[in-house]
Formats: C-alpha cells, sequence, structure tokens
C-alpha cells in the first residue's frame, strides 16, 4: 500500500468518525427536544389522567426519540432529519407556547 493511499483511508476514517460524532450529539439532543415537545402537545391538548399521560409519555416518547436517533444514523448526510427536527420543534414549541399563554398549565 503506498503511502498516498494510506493517508487518503486514514483521512476517510477520521471524516467518518467525525460525522458519527456530529450526528450523535445532534440527533440526540434535536431527537430529545422533538419527541418531549411533542408528548408536551399531547400532554396539553388530550383531557387524560397524569398517570395514563406520564405512561403514554414515557413509552411513546422513548420509542420517538430512538427511532429519529436512527434515522439520523441512517442517512449519510444530517440535513434532513436535522431539518425535520427544527420544523417539528418550531411546530410543536409554538403550539405549547400558545397552550401555555392559554393557561392550560
Amino acid at each position: 500500500m503506498s503511502s498516498k493511499s494510506a493517508r487518503l483511508n486514514t483521512h476517510l476514517n477520521n471524516k467518518w468518525s467525525q460525522s458519527l460524532w456530529i450526528k450523535t450529539l445532534v440527533g440526540f439532543f434535536f431527537s430529545f427536544l422533538v419527541s418531549t415537545s411533542f408528548f408536551l402537545v399531547i400532554g396539553f391538548a388530550l383531557p387524560m389522567p397524569k398517570d395514563v399521560f406520564l405512561l403514554i409519555a414515557v413509552i411513546g416518547g422513548f420509542t420517538l426519540w430512538s427511532s429519529l436517533l436512527a434515522w439520523f444514523y441512517s442517512v449519510s448526510s444530517i440535513k434532513q432529519p436535522f431539518l425535520f427536527c427544527l420544523t417539528s420543534l418550531v411546530i410543536t414549541g409554538s403550539i405549547n407556547t400558545w397552550f401555555y399563554l392559554q393557561g392550560a398549565a
């Protein structure tokens, strides 16, 4: 193996590992925020006992969070899942703010 191909191989491995760290950090935080905000909307919108809501929020939130995180890993560029999470966060955050200002909390 020539030194040029070895340097290229090392560069590609470093780029790959850096992209995994970026996917992990961005996916972890944004998917957590989206799943939390989404289930807060459900909690504000649907009248249900708190214990039933907590059960649904824990199970559904973890499922949504893990599936969004898996989506970040399954694509080569994080642009599409990042834009989806950012758009979802803005929408659900706006709905949560509206519910909060209406006194639903």
